[in-house]
């Protein structure tokens, strides 16, 4: 009985905590992610980076690209799932973490699908952060008063 509750209160601890830094974990719609994919132009020895990775989805198929493909997850319990299906996958790097902490300023594209509330931080993040020629994807939700370099289905599209 009491490992049932620690189960749980650590279920419940990750999720919120990730849903209070970043998002809820709401996986990509899967006719979205090869079309997005291919928006983002990433092919062999790209640099992508995912932030809030959730399930890991984006990031085995950005390697499956030939992507140099990293992911960061704050909630351990999805970070856990997506590091345990990428075992063996060439490329990819599922990492535990508050991915406001981390550097992205040697990738190529960099993904985000978070909410309407985090996004104006996502764009200083990015304006200081991203390198010439880089892009941003963010799935859903527009980074506000900022002019996206197109916006197609269910995401917008960022160039720096």
């Amino acid at each position: 009985m009491i490992i049932f509750f620690v189960v749980i209160s650590v279920l419940l601890l990750g999720f919120t905590v990730s849903s209070i830094s970043g998002a809820p974990w709401v996986p990509a719609r899967a006719y979205d992610i090869e079309a997005l994919f291919d928006d983002a132009k990433i092919k062999p020895g790209s640099v992508y980076i995912e932030l809030g990775c959730g399930d890991g989805r984006l990031v085995r198929g950005a390697a499956k690209r030939g992507a140099k493909a990293i992911g960061y997850e704050l909630n351990p319990i999805l970070w856990a799932y997506a590091w345990a299906r990428s075992i063996g996958e060439d490329n990819v790097k599922i990492r535990l973490g508050n991915f406001w902490t981390k550097d992205i300023s040697k990738a190529d594209v960099v993904m985000a699908f978070l909410v309407p509330r985090t996004m104006p931080r996502l764009g200083k993040k990015a304006d200081k952060e991203m390198k010439k020629g880089s892009m941003l994807l963010s799935y859903i939700f527009p980074i506000p008063k900022k002019k996206p370099l197109r916006k197609n289905r269910s995401w917008y599209i960022y160039s720096y």
